[in-house]
C-alpha cells in the first residue's frame, strides 16, 4: 500500500469512527432492538468503532422474529413512528419478507448511495434511464429511479408493462440506460428478435443490474454486453442494508462504499474473521470466499449493525487501479449463502449453475430440479436450446462443464421450445423437491 493510499485509508477510518459514534449515541438511547442486544453483550454505554468486533451479529432471521413479536414494524426503530415516511419489503426469496421503514433523512441517504453507483457507471444528466421493474413493495429500483431524477436524467418507468411493451418503449424513447435484474435483461435479449427490436443497434449505452448475483460473472456480462451493444455494470444492495456496492469500470470489480458502510469479512464455516486479499497477489491464487458483514452509517432510523448479508465473494484490500481507496469484491457478489445446497458433498450455488449454463452457450432458458433420492441430494437440469442449436452437442458440453468445474455428474434433459417458464430472478429457476 502506498503512503498516499494509507493516508486516505486513515482519514476514511477516522470519518467512520466519528459517524459510528454519533449513530451509536442515538441508537443506544432510543432504539429498543439494539439497546437490548448491546446490553445483553455487556455494553451499558454507547459502543465505539473500536468495540465493533465485540458487538453481536445481526441476522435476517432475528429481524423477522422481532417483527413477528412486535408486529408489524418490529422494535428496530430509533425514532417515533410519525418520523417515518417510506415503507418497503424485502423480496422474501430467502424467508419471511421484512418490512423496512425510512425517514426522509435515511431515504435521502439511500439515494445518495445510488448517486455514487451512477457516477461509477458513467451515467450523466443527459441520459434517459429506463427502469424495468414492477414498482411494488420490494424496494427494487425505487431508490435508483428517484436518484436518477435527482441526477437530472430523464427517467422512464417500465412498471406494469409486458416485455414487448418495455422493449418498444425503450426503442421509441431512445433509452440510454437500462435498470433491471440480469435475468430479466437476458429475457429481453431473447424476446427482442421476436418483436423486431434491434437492441444491439439501439440507443442503450449502459445496463446496470441488481437484485441477484450475475452481472459480474464474465459469461453473463459478455452475453449482456454483446446483446445490448452496451457497457454492463453490476451493483449490490439490499432493502434492509442500502446500496453498498458500486462499479468502477475496471473488470468485474465491485467496490464497497466504505464512506457509508463498515466492512467485515467472515468464513461462514468457522465464523472466524478473514483478511482481505492483497490486490497485488496473483490472480491465479486459490480464491478465498467469505461472507460480507456490513454496518450502515447513514440509516439511523432503522440501522443494521454487524449485519450478516449472506453475500459471498472474494474481498480484496484497497489498491484498485481505478484509484478509489476502498475495498472491493473481485468478480462482484458470487453467490447468496442462503441459496446454497449441497450435492454429494459439493457446495453448489445457483449463480454457479447459471454461470456454467451461460458459458456453455446456446441456451434460451433452463430449469434446475434439486431432489433427495435414497438419502442423496441430486440435481437435474432441463435446458431449452436456441433455435437451430445442436441439442446433442449442447447436452455434452453441459455435462462436461459440470463435471470439470464442480466435480458433479448432472443429468441434462433437452426441453421443447417455449416449454420452460421465463423468470425475472434466476433463483426462481430452481425447484427443491424432497
Amino acid at each position: 500500500m502506498t503512503n498516499r493510499l494509507a493516508r486516505r485509508r486513515q482519514r476514511l477510518r477516522a470519518r467512520q469512527a466519528d459517524r459510528f459514534a454519533r449513530m451509536a449515541d442515538q441508537v443506544h438511547v432510543h432504539n429498543p432492538f439494539y439497546r437490548a442486544k448491546w446490553r445483553a453483550a455487556g455494553f451499558d454505554s454507547p459502543p465505539t468503532l473500536d468495540d465493533l468486533a465485540g458487538l453481536p451479529f445481526t441476522t435476517k432471521d432475528e429481524l423477522a422474529a422481532d417483527q413477528e413479536a412486535n408486529a408489524p414494524w418490529g422494535s428496530n426503530l430509533t425514532f417515533p413512528l410519525d418520523r417515518y415516511v417510506r415503507v418497503h419489503r424485502t423480496s422474501g426469496a430467502t424467508g419471511r419478507p421484512l418490512r423496512w421503514l425510512d425517514t426522509p433523512a435515511s431515504w435521502q441517504w439511500f439515494l445518495d448511495c445510488w448517486l455514487v453507483v451512477y457516477e461509477g457507471a458513467g451515467v450523466t444528466p443527459g441520459d434517459r434511464v429506463f427502469a424495468a421493474f414492477g414498482f411494488g413493495p420490494f424496494i427494487g429500483f425505487w431508490t435508483a429511479f428517484e436518484a436518477a431524477q435527482q441526477l437530472g436524467c430523464l427517467v422512464q418507468p417500465g412498471g406494469g408493462l409486458s416485455t414487448e411493451q418495455r422493449l418498444r418503449m425503450m426503442e421509441d424513447d431512445g433509452s440510454t440506460v437500462l435498470l433491471s435484474t440480469p435475468t430479466y435483461a437476458l429475457r429481453m435479449l431473447e424476446s427482442a428478435p421476436r418483436f423486431g427490436v434491434d437492441l444491439a443497434g439501439g440507443a442503450v449505452e449502459r445496463t446496470i443490474h441488481a437484485g441477484e448475483p450475475g452481472a459480474g460473472v464474465p459469461a453473463v456480462k459478455q452475453q449482456l454486453s454483446a446483446g445490448f451493444g452496451a457497457e454492463v455494470f453490476d451493483h449490490a444492495g439490499a432493502t434492509e442494508v442500502g446500496a453498498w456496492g458500486t462499479p468502477c469500470g475496471v473488470g468485474e470489480r465491485l467496490h464497497i462504499l466504505e464512506e457509508e458502510f463498515i466492512v467485515e469479512w467472515f468464513d461462514r464455516s468457522t465464523g472466524k474473521p478473514l483478511e482481505p486479499v492483497d490486490p497485488a497477489a496473483s490472480e491465479a491464487a486459490e480464491p478465498v470466499l467469505g461472507e460480507l458483514v456490513l454496518t450502515n452509517l447513514g440509516r439511523i432510523g432503522s440501522p443494521v449493525i454487524r449485519y450478516r448479508t449472506g453475500d459471498v465473494g472474494r474481498l480484496r484490500a484497497a489498491g484498485c487501479s481505478c484509484g478509489r481507496p476502498t475495498m472491493y469484491l473481485d468478480g462482484g457478489v458470487l453467490a447468496r449463502a442462503d441459496d446454497m445446497f449441497i450435492v454429494r458433498g459439493v457446495n453448489v450455488y445457483p449463480s454457479a449453475v447459471d454461470a456454467l449454463v451461460r458459458e456453455a452457450g446456446g441456451v434460451v432458458e433452463y430449469r434446475a430440479t434439486v431432489r433427495r433420492r435414497r438419502q442423496m441430494v441430486e440435481v437435474e437440469l432441463e435446458v431449452e436450446p436456441e433455435a437451430g442449436a445442436d441439442s446433442r452437442n449442447l447436452r455434452s458440453r453441459l455435462r462436461d462443464l459440470f463435471e470439470e468445474r464442480l466435480s458433479l455428474r448432472v443429468p441434462v434433459r433437452i426441453a421443447d421450445a417455449g416449454s420452460l417458464r421465463r423468470y425475472e430472478l434466476k433463483a426462481n429457476r430452481f425447484r427443491f423437491l424432497d
